[in-house]
């Protein structure tokens, strides 16, 4: 990792909220996306973290993102429902939708909520780890601008969309899969942009329709496996914006309606309605580990489920803190400053 300084979950947390306000978000909207991008980087998820501020920054400076936004159900029904996020900080209609879904489930064994008109929501395994921790299999799928290129296509067609899936486990835990429908999604590339690090071959696109390893010329990222990724995304598309009413890659490759917003899907099964919960832990539990018994690999030096790594990254920095690259500080410093705040005294 870059050269960096150590802090806290506290100390990032209690600065972020501290510009969010600045920025005129309510106080508790405020925490739910500073908890958004601090989780990601708690979680080893550093491109989704702090590395975000200026860009979330920018978006409400231009007006692409409202600060306040006023959250509205479209359509209802007894499994599913339709929210308009008024193009606010994706974390808020997202802890919404999380309500909804568990609300959702509870009663009728299944619920199905999707997000229209909101922005960057962050890093997604969030919401769904929330929805498993509460005893039930979550999934959620997400869409926004063609900022990947399709696979054949030297232009930007599908969004590097993210998706994620998780259930409980045993003694509490969560199996939890996390990953973007790219090689290495546009948060990827802009943290090699800062740290000034190359990226690995194949990873993106530069204005040409070229590929480059080069951090600072790449513009687009590529699809994660070919054609299988692009088409995943496509079909997330159809699966939320299009269902929403709030379609977003034909109008913009059109030309039309340019303006950053996402789409997504946040479903959730209540699996204690089709089997006993405590049963259902005890299987997944098993088959983890029977999965960690099998012959290992020379390249690794343990097989772990899906979750398990970010799980041992979290409990680590939530402990003793972590290391946060001194070009992403300086810039949340510098944010900070615009607006008076206190400034952390860190390491």
């Amino acid at each position: 990792m870059a050269e960096g300084i150590w802090i806290t979950r506290e100390i990032a947390l209690g600065l972020l909220v501290e510009i969010f306000k600045a920025r005129d978000l309510p106080p508790d909207e405020a925490l739910l996306v500073a908890e958004g991008l601090v989780w990601a980087d708690l979680n080893g998820i550093e491109s989704h973290g702090l590395v975000r501020i200026p860009q979330y920054m920018l978006r409400i400076d231009k007006g692409v993102v409202n600060p306040r936004p006023q959250l509205k159900i479209i359509k209802e029904t007894s499994a599913a429902v339709i929210i308009d996020g008024d193009h606010g900080h994706g974390q808020i209609a997202l802890n919404f939708a999380i309500e909804k879904v568990l609300e959702k489930a509870k009663n009728v064994s299944v619920g199905w909520v999707i997000v229209g008109d909101t922005t960057h929501t962050g890093a997604v395994g969030m919401y769904t780890r929330q929805v498993a921790q509460k005893g039930m299999a979550a999934l959620y799928m997400g869409a926004s601008q063609p900022n990947m290129a399709y696979y054949g296509a030297r232009a930007g067609g599908v969004s590097t969309s993210p998706i994620a899936m998780a259930v409980p486990r045993g003694n509490g835990g969560v199996l939890s899969l996390d990953l973007s429908t790219a090689i290495a999604g546009v948060g990827k590339l802009l943290q090699h942009k800062v740290n000034d690090e190359p990226l690995g071959e194949g990873w993106a696109l530069d204005g040409d329709g070229n590929a480059t390893t080069d951090p600072h010329k790449a513009i687009l990222p590529t699809p994660l496996g070919g054609p299988k990724g692009s088409g995943l995304s496509l079909m997330f598309e159809c699966m939320t914006s299009l269902i929403a009413g709030r379609a977003i890659l034909e109008p913009w490759i059109k030309g039309e309606n340019q303006r950053h917003h996402q789409s997504a899907l946040l479903a959730a099964i209540d699996i204690s309605q089709f089997i006993d919960i405590e049963k259902y832990c005890g299987e997944v539990e098993a088959l983890a580990k029977i999965i960690k018994t099998l012959p290992k690999a020379d390249y690794v030096e343990e097989i772990l489920m899906p979750g398990e790594r970010s799980d041992a990254i979290c409990r680590e920095r939530v402990k003793n803190g972590y290391m946060v690259p001194i070009k992403v500080w300086d810039r949340v410093v510098e944010i900070a400053k615009k607006y008076n705040l206190l400034i952390p005294s860190v390491s």
